[in-house]
């Protein structure tokens, strides 16, 4: 009977063979199998998505108010302190004397007043500007991994969808053997346990990929309801580094350490502010004042008439008030300032000593993910397809029972979604030494 059952069995393992993916999908198998996730000719791609992310991400264009309003206060800090106007008059009650008096008055900054506080808000605004391109540097490494993560998804969509279309097949082929009588019922019902086992990962895999691509949109700005399909792919090409050439790129352009830095000059700068304000000012005023006044008397005038003595006088009144720092010479606020300056410069340090260590280890991790990938690729699935492979021969021959052929499908299937995770880790690292340059590698 077992001579019998051979050449179906060698049939039906060859056609399992044959039918089972044994490499990456290709280009055509992504667009029959995941048209709702990948477009290789009109997707979008990585840096497509990093630019509208800038552009359109609310969260970033609320904190891109903070450079307009800092702005506004550079402006404001030009601006020179307003003249006073003063209009007055006296009137005597019961009398008929009476004064009127037009005056102004205009502070002098002395002592560089309005050009410190325009340098503290110039360096206000230096510090605005790098707080938001950090953030600007940790949004697109958001939405880089986001974009890897569903890339990483759709990747073992597409490799579950064909297996499980592989196996549809075979299982099709049994159930008519197992009609046919040259097969036993239970090989047909272990293959359709294995079919409904890999289609219940299929449909994890697409909610998956469904999750993956709804948190991409959220982090770039798109509606939840747009159709969004994406062009990439896991591979790299794999480069080597230099550790000094990138310490020198990272303290050069990244902007949390530009934003501790104009911290640091935004406090030197409020230092010189509160000594200028700690020395005398001025205020230069002039008026002009016309009375009229006379006496309950009569006098004769030049031509011998009786007349009530009364006289209007014009004065021209100017002075300089001189503001005496005598008790405050703002001796706390002086004190605040240069532990302002003393605490930036710590900051400065320690971020210093973070992007090091931060660019050693994300060195360290990319390396050793590139070389882990290389290994897996070569050393792992490669030699996981063969074994299945030939074990499938085997059970062709008739040597092994089907439930073998089957376990041994399951430890490809772990390995094949091991090795995506392999390549989400060594894209993921990239992204990672990015953000820790604070720039494209060189």
């Amino acid at each position: 009977m077992q001579n019998s059952m051979l050449p179906v069995r060698l049939l039906l393992a060859l056609t399992f063979i044959l039918a089972l993916p044994f490499s990456l999908p290709t280009q055509e198998a992504s667009a029959r199998s995941s048209s709702s996730f990948l477009d290789s000719e009109n997707g979008v791609t990585e840096s497509e998505l990093v630019a509208r992310a800038l552009a359109s991400n609310p969260r970033l264009a609320a904190l891109r108010q903070e450079i307009a309003i800092a702005r506004g206060g550079v402006a404001q800090a030009r601006l020179r302190a307003n003249p006073s106007l003063s209009v007055g008059g006296l009137k005597e009650v019961n009398g008929e004397d009476d004064r009127f008096s037009l005056g102004g008055a205009v502070p002098l900054e002395l002592f560089g007043r309005r050009a410190r506080r325009t340098e503290v808000a110039e360096r206000k605004l230096d510090a605005t500007q790098a707080t938001v391109a950090n953030e600007e540097r940790l949004l697109t490494g958001e939405v880089r991994m986001r974009f890897a993560q569903t890339l990483a998804a759709v990747r073992n969509l597409e490799f579950v969808e064909q297996l499980l279309q592989a196996n549809r097949q075979f299982l099709k082929l049994m159930e008519d053997r197992v009609r046919e009588g040259a097969a036993p019922s239970l090989d047909a019902d272990e293959v359709r346990v294995e079919v409904n086992r890999i289609d219940a990962l299929r449909v994890d895999y697409q909610a998956k990929a469904e999750i993956a691509m709804l948190a991409l949109k959220e982090v770039v700005g798109i509606p939840p309801g747009e159709n969004l399909r994406l062009k990439g792919s896991l591979e790299q090409v794999v480069h080597s580094f230099d550790e000094t050439q990138l310490l020198q790129l990272a303290l050069t352009h990244r902007p949390d350490l530009a934003a501790r830095r104009a911290t640091e000059a935004t406090a030197v700068a409020d230092l010189r502010r509160q000594q200028a304000e700690a020395k005398p000012d001025a205020t230069f005023s002039a008026s002009y004042e016309r009375p009229n006044t006379g006496f309950a008397l009569r006098a004769f005038d030049s031509t011998g008439n009786l007349r009530p003595i009364r006289q209007t006088f014009n004065y021209a009144v100017f002075g300089v008030q001189i503001s005496l720092p005598l008790f405050n010479r703002n001796q706390g606020a002086i004190v605040a300032a240069t532990a302002e300056i003393n605490s930036a410069r710590s900051n400065i340090a320690a971020a210093d000593l973070v992007i090091r260590h931060e660019l050693a280890q994300n060195l360290v991790r990319y390396n050793g993910a590139q070389e882990r990938a290389a290994i897996y690729r070569t050393g792992v699935r490669d030699q996981a397809a063969r074994n299945l492979d030939v074990v499938r021969q085997i059970y062709a021959y008739g040597r092994i029972r089907l439930l073998d052929v089957i376990a041994e499908q399951r430890r490809y299937i772990d390995i094949e979604t091991g090795y995506t995770d392999v390549l989400f880790d060594a894209y993921a690292a990239r992204v990672a030494l990015e953000q820790a340059v604070g720039t494209k590698l060189p």
